[in-house]
């Protein structure tokens, strides 16, 4: 992957429209297209970038990263031992995460092609900043309702991105980390729900669930029995849109 969609990525992740993006940039929309085209960044364009978001590029510092092991150049798309997703180091002790998403039309589709390698390649992708490189299996989700909006900072508004870590299967005979991760993306075999989990009884393989939507009479607690879900996610990011 060439420079320019890499940073192409980037912007995709910052939950803003690529045209209000050119805008910012003082670009027009086929001037911002002519620079993500390109397989090296001018300097012109990569002083903008920086410049008007100075918390994501840092292009002062492009020389190449060595440790015992490898090697790679700032800027490139990378992918870290043991995760499965790549990953893009900014130079300034942050990274970019890049995982397939599931858009909300997409629900249904993602169902009967979640084990589909094939399928999770053709999905958008979704870009947010980490400090670390993480690994596992990562989704991101776009989150539909307002189930979980309750109007405080825990909400998770429809429209919204969540990113989770899958839970291995093996690892569903144990406690779920409810107190830690308390949001979760299931996938059940009748629909996705992005729920918080208020129980996990092990003996019976029973979770809680319940919305964070204080209309409970529209959003009731409920349980589901995790031989009826396919996959599970503890949420570790959620993208807001505004």
């Amino acid at each position: 992957m060439h420079q320019g969609e890499n940073i192409r990525n980037i912007l995709k992740g910052s939950g803003k429209q690529m045209g209000d993006i050119a805008d910012l940039l003082g670009l027009t929309r086929q001037g911002l297209n002519y620079h993500l085209r390109k397989d090296v960044l001018e300097d012109g364009f990569k002083r903008l970038l920086q410049a008007k978001f100075p918390d994501v590029f840092n292009f002062e510092n492009e020389s190449v990263v060595r440790d015992q092991s490898n090697a790679y150049s700032i800027g490139q798309l990378q992918q870290a031992d043991g995760g499965d997703s790549p990953f893009i180091d900014l130079g300034n002790g942050q990274y970019i995460m890049i995982v397939p998403l599931v858009q909300d039309y997409a629900y249904a589709g993602y169902l009967s092609g979640y084990q589909d390698d094939e399928y999770l390649e053709e999905l958008p992708k979704h870009s947010f900043a980490v400090n670390k490189q993480h690994r596992g299996h990562y989704m991101a989700f776009q989150v539909i309702g307002d189930s979980m909006s309750n109007g405080t900072d825990e909400s998770i508004t429809e429209g919204s991105t969540v990113t989770g870590r899958e839970i291995q299967r093996h690892l569903w005979n144990s406690r779920f980390h409810i107190h830690r991760f308390k949001d979760y993306v299931i996938v059940h075999k009748e629909g996705i729900l992005i729920k918080r989990i208020s129980k996990h009884d092990v003996d019976t393989g029973i979770i809680t669930c319940q919305s964070l939507n204080p209309d409970k009479d529209a959003y009731p607690d409920f349980e589901l029995n995790l031989d009826d879900c396919q996959q599970m996610f503890n949420i570790v990011n959620v993208t807001q849109i505004r």
